[in-house]
This record gives C-alpha cells, structure tokens and sequence, in this order.
C-alpha cells in the first residue's frame, strides 16, 4: 500500500470508528489488506479489502464478511477492491480486476451485487471509463455517486445508469470529493490543493 494511501485509510479509519476495539474488530474479521471504510446514513459502517471482500457492521465490532470472489467466482472477475461508499438506499464498490481494470459493483442491501455501467459519452462518442480508484462518494444533494481515480477523474453515477458523467481535472490523480458540495481534493505536480466545481 502506498504511503499516501495508508495515510488516507488510517485517517479513515481513526474518522468513521473512533473505537479501538471497533478498528481491532474491523482488522481481525478481514482476511485482506482493508483499503477504504464508510458509514451510510443508517450508521451501517462498510469496508473493503484488496482480497475481494466486503464487509459490514451495524455497531462497528461484529462485521459480516462477504467473499465476493468465491460467491461471484465464474460470474465476475477476481477484485481487489479500492473504495466504497453507500447512500440514498445504496452501496457501491470499485476496484481492478487481474487485468488492470476498473469494475464497480452497486447493492441495495449488501447480499447481491450488480455491475455498474461505466459508459458516458464524450466528444460525441461512447466510451468506458478505465482509470484506477481512489475514493467513491456518496452525495444526497445530486442523489450520484461519484468517483476519483487517476488521470484528474471525476466520474459521476446517479441513478440513471446511461446518464454517467466525466470531468477531467488538470491533475495526476483526484483522491478524494466532498460529499455534502462541490470541493475536491486533488493531487497534481504542484501537491494537493482544494478546488471549487462549477
């Protein structure tokens, strides 16, 4: 895991589970490397690990792990997942197959998962988004999620799941996006800087 990846997830960590005992629960119930945690408006606390699983916790000490490698073995490739995030009666998931590439998988409750589309149209033409993930968000004002990753992306997803949205944002890589407006924290050759989206 990289330094600034480490320090994301431990920031993470320390934000969405203040307890020890609950961050010691968190670890010894994943068999992989823990990659991002969230909380959905419910306090349903989420996490993933680059070992493909995906858990979840209604008090942040007993978590339920979902395998989603095994479960969707022939079905879905293997993942190592990045990021998570949950909201408007939903979660998400994203990370890269053997491959490389980029997968996002959505649930409503957790036990089955769907892929994502990940078209938008750009220049007149139909594409797919394949960059790597760095952070999912949840914003109850655009009623989307979003997406940050490399190659200054910010990828939105709302409900309509023909209606994605890129934005490039002149940096190496965007980390992170506020869920509650429009401030975005990027990572470019001058280092991090807060920016405003129109």
């Amino acid at each position: 895991m990289s330094g600034l990846r480490c320090i994301l997830t431990l920031f993470l960590l320390v934000c969405s589970f203040p307890a020890v005992h609950a961050q010691e629960g968190l670890r010894a119930a994943a068999r992989g490397n823990l990659q991002a945690v969230c909380e959905d408006p419910d306090g349903l606390r989420w996490a993933v690990t680059d070992a493909g699983e995906i858990l979840h916790s209604a008090d942040g000490s007993a978590w339920t792990v979902l395998d989603f490698n095994e479960a969707y073995a022939g079905y879905y490739p293997q993942m190592d997942f990045r990021a998570v995030a949950a909201g408007g009666g939903a979660v998400m998931v994203a990370g890269l197959d053997p491959d490389g590439h980029l997968a996002v998988y959505t649930s409503s409750r957790g036990t089955v998962w769907s892929a994502r589309s990940l078209d938008y149209t750009e220049e007149g033409e139909r594409r797919e988004l394949d960059v790597t993930p760095c952070s999912l968000s949840y914003d109850p004002l655009r009623d989307s999620f979003f997406l940050c990753g490399t190659h200054g992306t910010l990828f939105e997803m709302p409900g309509c799941s023909h209606c994605n949205r890129l934005t490039r944002y002149p940096a190496d890589t965007l980390y992170a996006r506020i869920p509650e407006g429009f401030s975005a924290l990027l990572l470019g050759s001058g280092g991090f800087k807060m920016i405003e989206k129109l």
